[in-house]
């Protein structure tokens, strides 16, 4: 009841709300002096006084009337027990009723039954005398049935002997009240969901607690978030993520008890309050269901779009006994769950709390390492396997952490990926690979450098242009350049990758798809993207000769890829038996541990002597 949120409270009473309760008993007061002077025959003041004090009285009771007449707000004078002995004429414009109605009647008669206590006790206090008036809100029902709020003012006058009652002035607030009511709700609620916010996910989380703590219950906390929801919102547009966001709300209503509480907090982010629960494993079966639920497809601007969520969760009283150690904990679970491969939940432990610390702090140093020159990068050789020539090389990305030493990419790379941080890494590596590829072509080496490209680098609208722009301002001619670009990365927007890819052949640039063979690919796609190689993935290289199943997949890749007129590398070649299987089935190119390991460029420029 919203009625109960305000209550009944005491306050000093104002002149201007005294002046306007004290008006009716100015008005009664000189109704009575002009009575009583109409009747007077004669006076010891003489005749000549008499007619000009009776039209003084006259004049003011007139004035104060006129005034009682025409003021919105409701007047009422009550006696001890509350039963109406006057009403202004604004009370029928108020609640509807016809002039007169309310006088002979208790106002509780028409008070909602939940305000009634509250007003029925505000009264009593003013009648037994507490000092001051006081203020009250309370709903009263009108002539028509509905119910209309009304802020009440009021002065105990019982012991005045021209008044003897109890004076309220009532004023429709209503309007005002709903005004309030909604910025209430804006400020506890998201905008775009309609789901609570962090502020009341807080309160509700500290209401739950204090029950479990009671009645010896425990709470589960969730925190849910969209896997690569970022990646839907730069390449599809930020409205088909708020439909998505609006439909994963829904889906986490539906799996959830009615009990229970969902709350969007930021971007992607939800929160779930599991209250009463008997037991922790029923956090764990309300995580699945939901994990289940939400890789149904969802429908966006005639888009069908799959998705997956990562769940961290953590238990009253066994993580934390306080609302934000809760949520601390939660998301720190979420996070461990994203580290682990995504799409699945994890339950808070102490270890998880410093393996995030550590991952902050390591995050922290990625963004500010290229500015400190943290950041280098070391060249792996390809080799024409008809040649046994460097052709070419890779360039990888290393960080030389101050306190940690060389951090090697599967540690900080899919940091920088869930960060953001790729974009800037991105674009670093580029630069600084095609500054280094511009040194040795005019040091005399002929040979082309491949760069990669990431599926967020891959997604921005402008990245055919940035490349041309760091091409211009190296002076590297694009023939130079090969962009790789993972197979899943390129089959995510098939459509929007050719159009892509046209662009940078257009350019003159190379296009490589790294990890062949570990994705998703069409082959009907494959024939329409515009590739100069395929990267066989050294998960099927490495060791082919022993296996006859990678074999029969190398062997057809291999094919597949000459009659399409497009160059193969292998990855991962370490053992001589590689070498000589791949170079027997025509493998153009291979790099691997066994022609050399990723070395920094002076390193890597004393190979080329040695190969020529």
């Amino acid at each position: 009841c919203v009625g109960n949120r305000f209550g009944v409270y005491r306050s000093g009473f104002s002149v201007s709300v005294f002046h306007r309760i004290t008006l009716h008993v100015k008005v009664l007061h000189f109704r009575v002096e002009a009575a009583q002077t109409k009747k007077m025959k004669t006076g010891v003041t003489g005749g000549a006084a008499r007619p000009t004090r009776r039209k003084g009285v006259e004049q003011q009771a007139a004035l104060y009337e006129a005034l009682i007449a025409t003021t919105p707000d409701l007047i009422t004078i009550h006696d001890a027990d509350g039963v109406t002995r006057f009403e202004s004429p604004a009370a029928s414009g108020v609640l509807g009723y016809p002039a007169g109605y309310l006088v002979g009647r208790n106002p509780l008669e028409t008070i909602h039954p939940r305000d009634a206590r509250e007003a029925r006790a505000a009264f009593r206090a003013l009648v037994v005398g507490e000092p001051g008036g006081f203020t009250a809100q309370y709903r009263v029902r009108r002539a028509d049935g509905a119910w209309t709020r009304l802020e009440v003012t009021g002065q105990n006058l019982l012991d005045d002997p021209r008044v003897r009652g109890v004076v309220l002035k009532s004023r429709d607030v209503s309007q005002s009240h709903g005004a309030a009511d909604h910025a209430r709700y804006l400020a506890t609620h998201d905008a775009l969901t309609g789901l609570p916010n962090r502020a009341l996910m807080l309160d509700r989380i500290t209401q739950a607690t204090a029950r479990a703590h009671r009645d010896r219950r425990h709470v589960a906390v969730m925190a849910i978030d969209i896997d690569r929801f970022r990646m839907i919102n730069e390449a599809l547009g930020h409205g088909v993520g708020d439909t998505l966001l609006r439909q994963v709300a829904e889906r986490l209503r539906q799996a959830t008890r009615d009990i229970d509480t969902v709350a969007r907090v930021s971007g992607d982010l939800f929160l779930v309050l599991l209250p009463d629960v008997d037991a922790p494993g029923l956090a764990g079966r309300v995580a699945e269901r939901i994990l289940t639920d939400l890789r149904r497809p969802f429908g966006a601007s005639d888009r069908e779009l799959h998705v997956s969520v990562s769940i961290g969760m953590s238990l009253y009283p066994q993580d934390a006994s306080r609302a934000e150690g809760l949520l601390e904990y939660a998301d720190a679970a979420l996070h461990a769950a994203k580290i682990d491969g995504r799409s699945d939940y994890r339950y808070f432990r102490p270890r998880i709390d410093r393996e995030i610390r550590e991952r902050m702090s390591l995050e922290g140093g990625l963004r500010r390492a290229a500015e400190r020159g943290e950041l280098v990068l070391h060249y792996q050789p390809k080799v024409d396997l008809a040649t046994r020539r460097i052709r070419g090389a890779e360039a990888l990305l290393r960080w030389r952490h101050p306190e940690l030493g060389l951090v090697q990419p599967s540690r900080f790379i899919p940091l920088a990926e869930e960060t953001g941080l790729i974009m800037s890494l991105g674009e670093w590596v580029l630069r600084a690979a095609c500054g280094q590829l511009r040194r040795w072509r005019d040091a005399g080496l002929d040979l082309n450098i491949s760069v990669n490209v990431s599926a967020r680098q891959f997604q921005q609208a402008d990245l055919v242009e940035r490349i041309v722009e760091v091409m211009d301002e190296t002076g590297v001619e694009p023939a130079w350049l090969e962009i790789e670009l993972t197979e899943s990365s390129v089959m995510e927007d098939a459509e929007r990758a050719i159009a892509s890819l046209r662009k940078l052949k257009q350019h003159g640039v190379r296009v490589a798809i790294d990890d062949f063979g570990t994705g998703y690919s069409s082959l009907s796609y494959l024939k329409r993207l515009p590739l100069d190689v395929l990267k066989i993935d050294q998960s099927f290289v490495h060791g082919v000769t022993a296996d006859h199943d990678s074999a029969a997949i190398v062997k057809a890749i291999i094919g597949l890829a000459r009659s399409l007129g497009i160059e193969v590398i292998a990855e991962g070649v370490e053992l001589q038996g590689d070498v000589d299987f791949l170079s027997a089935w025509g493998c153009h190119q291979a790099q691997g541990f066994f022609f050399g390991r990723p070395v920094p460029p002076d390193e890597f420029q004393r190979l080329f002597p040695i190969s020529h």
